[in-house]
């Protein structure tokens, strides 16, 4: 049985940090897998996670070297295919036989990959702003510079992309892009619909991890939406109209080949739907869970 609480779990010698909210509300746990990769689950945890558990169980954890969660001695492990059996160590521990996976952003290939190895232990998916493509698609990073450009002033545009020319690997392309819109005056536009929802700074978020970050980046698994495509289970997917970091496209495609989605669109909201339309977000999540 879960109860409510943090806790440390070893999984693939790691120390994880987990917290359970709402182990009396019943059902089958959502366990939220965070975003980045290398941020963490502070983001959601502190804006509607605790909302969601009055519905369900939530088991709010940091991924290996995220957040509040040790870093691996060894580096190499900063891998897909060992955040899964991270996720499987994780669910034994709590001692539950199905999950409800809540994959936010980077978090939703996990969720996905977790799915496709584990389709036994799960119940269903929640997939908000999953970066989920066919293998037809030309991938997010490779869209990454265009979807930066529009937001700069003209003179970033002008060197933003004067410094792309010449350069035609997608991840450098999308290293540039990304500290364009960083150092941008109007960089809370590529994140949020309303820059008037941006959360407070909050001393207590802890820091991104950019080397869990570069060695996950541009390594996803083509064949990931074929084979989540093939499996008979109901997934939610969350998107933002305005979601500029993922796109729109990428989550109503997705919907279009999985053959139990539910498309929820949120049409004042870009990424982090969480923060512009938090009551909102809930309410699908508590329509998805009483389906």
């Amino acid at each position: 049985m879960l109860s409510d609480g943090v806790r440390t779990i070893t999984a693939g010698g790691v120390e994880h940090w987990v917290r359970v909210a709402g182990a009396a509300s019943g059902g089958v746990p959502l366990v939220l897998v965070h975003g980045g990769p290398g941020e963490s689950s502070y983001s959601i945890e502190r804006s509607v996670g605790d909302e969601v558990a009055t519905l369900a169980p939530v088991v709010f954890y940091d991924q290996r070297g995220c957040g509040r969660t040790a870093r691996p001695s060894d580096t190499s492990t900063y891998t897909m295919e060992r955040l899964v059996a991270d996720l499987e160590e994780l669910r034994t521990a709590l001692g539950v036989e199905r999950i409800v996976p809540w994959g936010v952003s980077f978090g939703c290939l996990l969720a996905a990959e977790y799915a496709v190895a584990h389709s036994n232990h799960v119940d269903g998916l929640i997939l908000h702003a999953p970066p989920i493509t066919d293998p037809l698609h030309p991938g997010l990073w490779t869209m990454r510079p265009g979807a930066v450009d529009v937001f700069l002033t003209p003179d970033e545009r002008t060197a933003l992309r004067a410094q792309l020319d010449g350069v035609t690997e997608s991840i450098e392309r999308t290293v540039a892009a990304l500290g364009a819109i960083a150092g941008s005056a109007n960089a809370a536009r590529f994140f949020y619909h309303d820059p008037a929802n941006i959360p407070p700074d909050d001393e207590n978020a802890p820091e991104s991890n950019p080397e869990m970050a570069m060695a996950l980046v541009g390594n996803e698994r083509v064949e990931l939406a074929d084979d989540l495509a093939a499996l008979d289970v109901p997934v939610l997917i969350l998107a933002g109209l305005w979601d500029r970091h993922v796109g729109f496209d990428m989550p109503r495609d997705l919907a279009t080949r999985l053959p139990r989605a539910t498309l929820e669109i949120f049409d004042r909201s870009a990424h982090s739907i969480h923060d512009e339309q938090p009551g909102e977000y809930v309410e699908a999540i508590r329509r998805f869970l009483a389906r």
